[in-house]
């Protein structure tokens, strides 16, 4: 305890002797001083627990469910039937879906859209000789490898879907859709060295960005060095560009 005397602050130490309580200062006694402050600590601390319990539980018994389960209840009987998804804008917005089931489910529907049927350039099929463990066949070696790549990691894509441009077929190498539904792209240029490759290449992406497929955006492009890719450089490309976006 202390106590002001001659407006000096001064601790001291209440002791019982023969019935009466007698006090010492303990101003010039750290250790006890500080017994007392963790005392006094504690008390208030157990006080201000104890009316937190008292609110929580209170609060805690007011609660109201919010999964879709208890809110159904509550809907007309029209509603009740209705599949999840028509209730969210997207099933993985829903309240009480885990961090891996969002990605679990994720994957789930982008695997199903790789496999519907959509438009293949049908440009020189003749060029595609290398054949992959997707169970398709690329025009190179570097696409082989990002092929590969993309497999070992689980991500769905289309390879050469069509994008119309102004009434012209082109396409991307690989086309992903990423969590809302929206594509992006994967393009490869392989034979920089060849001049008119490279013309058709800038020529490609100037037509990309006219219809807003951009690399700050929607698109990826890679390039082979000394004619041969980095594998190490495509496995951080869809470890941090693919995936997170998935």
């Amino acid at each position: 305890m202390y106590c002001r005397n001659h407006g000096k602050k001064t601790f001291y130490q209440a002791i019982k002797n023969e019935g009466r309580a007698k006090r010492s200062s303990i101003s010039n006694n750290p250790d006890i001083i500080k017994k007392l402050a963790r005392k006094e600590y504690l008390d208030q601390a157990i006080k201000a627990m104890k009316n937190n319990i008292e609110v929580l539980t209170s609060a805690a018994n007011a609660i109201q469910p919010d999964d879709i389960v208890h809110l159904r209840k509550l809907m007309p009987e029209a509603y009740r039937s209705l599949p999840d998804e028509f209730f969210f804008d997207g099933w993985m917005d829903r309240p009480g879906i885990s961090q891996q089931d969002r990605y679990l489910e994720g994957i789930r529907r982008h695997v199903e859209w790789a496999k519907e049927p959509y438009e293949m350039s049908t440009y020189k099929p003749e060029n595609r000789k290398y054949p992959t463990s997707a169970g398709i066949k690329v025009r190179s070696k570097s696409e082989q490898a990002i092929v590969e790549q993309l497999v070992n990691y689980g991500v769905p894509f289309r390879y050469e879907e069509v994008i119309w441009i102004n009434g012209w077929p082109y396409s991307s190498d690989f086309t992903f859709r990423n969590r809302r539904l929206e594509k992006f792209y994967w393009e490869h240029a392989g034979m920089m060295d060849l001049q008119g490759y490279r013309h058709g290449h800038k020529h490609k992406m100037d037509l990309f960005e006219d219809i807003g497929i951009v690399p700050w955006k929607n698109l990826i492009v890679t390039y082979d060095m000394d004619g041969v890719i980095n594998v190490p450089l495509v496995k951080s490309i869809i470890e941090n560009e693919v995936l997170p976006r998935l």
